[in-house]
């Protein structure tokens, strides 16, 4: 067993270096290789959606109730074999059965790996290191993203199956790597045990405000992100000839694109570290609020202009500003769970989210087919804005929301 900080920050670095191998050539996969239109990118990621909502909350309840470690372990492993599936079988049904199955594997990870973290070294200190977390994890993206390039430049789909291989394995080095001495499971877990999981989860949300802000956001975002990410590249695939403009492959393209936003991930990260105070809500708030201003304003510009290198500078931009949001979150969201309750609440948190993507993805993938990406990528960022409204409101009320 290694110390849970160097832990939390190796898996960072680990899980950016999969996730990106794969990720970095996942949309070129599904447009230039499966060949799915736009409704069909979006119910494949409706799939991994659907997945998150339905077992986000009772993986969260096993974790609170037997082991966060564990569930950490099985959720890398049933991710890598999700990722194998995608790439070794390239059909729609497939790709449904793979996100399907890649949701589940997320939602053991999703939840627990943040409440372990804290249960072993305080809440103090991993609000921090959420921050250094996401630095850390940036740097293993970038590395995942030029291994996809050289080897996506081969064979598309090869870059997914060796993510799906090396998560297998990384499950099983984590098993024997993590500790778990800040944590007790229950003494008797059974139906009743978890369902009073449940129950306290549920109470510490409601009677929380800033809980129940955050959980509105999460729907919010869901709603956005969804029909954003299956329609980015199929957008700049179909409207612009790319290799003309650019004299590159498009897995070469994608993956200097997709770089060049891990790098201003790492720099957008490092401010956050130095100038957001992640123990006062109203600098959380302030912060949060920009963010998501700016990327409205980008996703409207990349999905409005006509000018190829304005399109690929928002396309780039969009990505550090979304990459401070999730550990800001985290943050916040931290600070107001008891121990006890952690994995579920943030669970429940989770659930949100795939809610909102569930609710908004099939819609912006209907506008995508009937009115054209361009009106269907400005929707999503659209749906954004009573985010904003939420983020004033906990800028105005900090103070009580600090308490």
């Amino acid at each position: 067993m290694f110390p849970a900080r160097s832990v939390y920050l190796a898996t960072s670095f680990i899980w950016g270096l999969l996730f990106w191998m794969m990720v970095t050539v996942f949309m070129v996969y599904q447009v230039e290789v499966v060949r799915l239109d736009p409704l069909q990118l979006v119910l494949v990621g409706t799939a991994l959606e659907v997945s998150a909502f339905i077992f986000e909350v009772p993986t969260g309840i096993v974790a609170d109730t037997y082991s966060r470690r564990l569930s950490v372990v099985v959720g890398y492993f049933i991710t890598g074999l999700g990722f194998l599936l995608m790439g070794l079988v390239p059909t729609f049904l497939a790709l449904v059965a793979a996100s399907f199955l890649w949701g589940i594997g997320w939602t053991f990870v999703s939840g627990a790996h943040q409440a372990w973290l804290a249960d072993e070294i305080g809440e103090a200190e991993a609000a921090a290191t959420y921050l250094v977390g996401a630095r850390i994890g940036n740097y293993g993206a970038f590395l995942g993203i030029l291994f996809a390039v050289f080897v996506g430049s081969v064979e598309t789909g090869y870059p997914i199956v060796v993510s799906g291989a090396l998560f297998c394995l990384f499950s099983i080095a984590l098993f024997f790597a993590m500790p778990e001495t800040g944590f007790k499971g229950r003494e008797t877990a059974s139906y009743g045990t978890m369902l009073t999981t449940l129950k306290e989860g549920v109470s510490v949300i409601r009677g929380s405000s800033t809980l129940l802000l955050l959980m509105v956001v999460g729907v919010v975002f869901g709603t956005f992100s969804e029909g954003y990410d299956r329609l980015a590249v199929a957008h700049l695939i179909r409207e612009f000839p790319l290799v003309e403009y650019t004299g590159m492959s498009t897995v070469v393209l994608f993956g200097t694109l997709a770089a060049m936003g891990i790098l201003l991930s790492i720099g957008a990260v490092s401010l956050a570290e130095r100038t957001v105070d992640t123990n006062s809500a109203r600098q959380l708030a302030i912060a949060l609020s920009l963010a998501t201003s700016l990327i409205i304003v980008s996703v409207i510009m990349f999905a409005l202009t006509g000018y190829v290198w304005l399109a690929l500078a928002m396309y780039i931009l969009i990505h550090p500003m979304r990459s401070v949001t999730h550990p800001l979150t985290m943050a916040w969201f931290n600070r107001n769970i008891p121990s006890s309750s952690r994995a579920t609440v943030i669970s429940l948190h989770s659930q949100s989210d795939a809610l909102g993507q569930m609710a908004g993805g099939p819609g912006v993938g209907l506008i995508g087919r009937d009115f054209g990406v361009r009106v269907a990528i400005s929707a999503a960022g659209l749906l954004l804005l009573p985010a904003l409204w939420l983020y004033g409101h906990a800028i105005r009320n900090s103070n009580q929301l600090d308490t």
